[in-house]
């Protein structure tokens, strides 16, 4: 059973969220946003920070772009990291309360491999830095609040990340 999270209202729009550990996310279709949970060497986390609100780095395809263009384009938009490997981890299915069931469509994650982090620049979309931090993986979840779903989504990241040949 894969969890879901409770019914989110954003501005009248109610969300319901599902973790799905699956590598083979390209068959969750349609995928309309890409994120990653980017490590360190050292096993800490990058997260960005927006109004307050921690979250991972990520964004929507852009014209004919592929998950992993996209994410290596937000990497640099929001964050300006780059990264050396990333492994699909799974996808987050987003069902909205307007919308039968055969309309939701799917977020998917990777884990990635930190290679450089840059000198932060402003996002080209909206103009704003994102201040970027750098929190010990077994803390993250005590900085993103994403409930029993990002609460999954994140062990199985640290998991996968721990399983990884690195030398």
């Amino acid at each position: 059973m894969y969890p879901k999270s409770d019914w989110t209202n954003k501005k009248g729009v109610f969300f319901q969220f599902t973790w799905i550990k699956d590598p083979d996310v390209s068959k969750y279709k349609p995928c309309t946003q890409v994120y990653g949970i980017c490590f360190s060497k050292d096993k800490q986390i990058l997260l960005i920070d927006s109004q307050g609100m921690r979250m991972i780095p990520g964004g929507s395809p852009e014209g004919n772009e592929i998950p992993e263009e996209t994410l290596r384009r937000e990497l640099l938009e929001e964050a300006d990291v780059t990264v050396t490997k990333m492994f699909p981890l799974g996808v987050q299915k987003v069902l909205e309360n307007n919308k039968p069931e055969k309309n939701s469509y799917y977020q998917y994650r990777y884990i990635c491999l930190i290679d450089k982090l840059l000198p932060q620049t402003p996002d080209p979309d909206n103009g704003i830095i994102y201040h970027r931090l750098l929190v010990p993986f077994f803390e993250v979840t005590n900085h993103v609040k994403w409930g029993a779903t990002g609460d999954s989504m994140f062990k199985d990241a640290i998991e996968l990340f721990n399983s990884l040949p690195l030398k």
